[in-house]
């Protein structure tokens, strides 16, 4: 069965989609700074084709602007390879 296809029909995209961004936020974070930020990310929501990734916390906000364009790039190539479409979106961090 196709991954994508099983996907859709759980109707788990957006969830899924959430998922993939919080780990990559994390892991790419993790790679840069080698801070584990997972305590400083509240939620991630999406609407439309911006994803905002709220952290109450405008050091970690400034920090994730310098490494958004690693974040979009790795979240793209992972959401692409479960066969979604879903890669011309913005990340706001509020």
């Amino acid at each position: 069965m196709d991954l994508a296809k099983s996907i859709k029909n759980t109707g788990k995209e957006e969830v899924i989609i959430k998922s993939i961004v919080w780990n990559t936020i994390i892991g790419e974070f993790l790679k840069e700074k080698n801070i584990d930020i997972t305590e400083y990310l509240v939620s991630i929501s999406i609407n439309k084709k911006t994803i905002s990734v709220k952290t109450f916390n405008p050091l970690i906000n400034s920090e994730l602007l310098f490494i958004e364009n690693k974040i979009k790039e790795e979240s793209i190539k992972k959401i692409t390879k479960l066969g979604l479409k879903f890669c011309d979106f913005e990340i706001k961090f509020i």
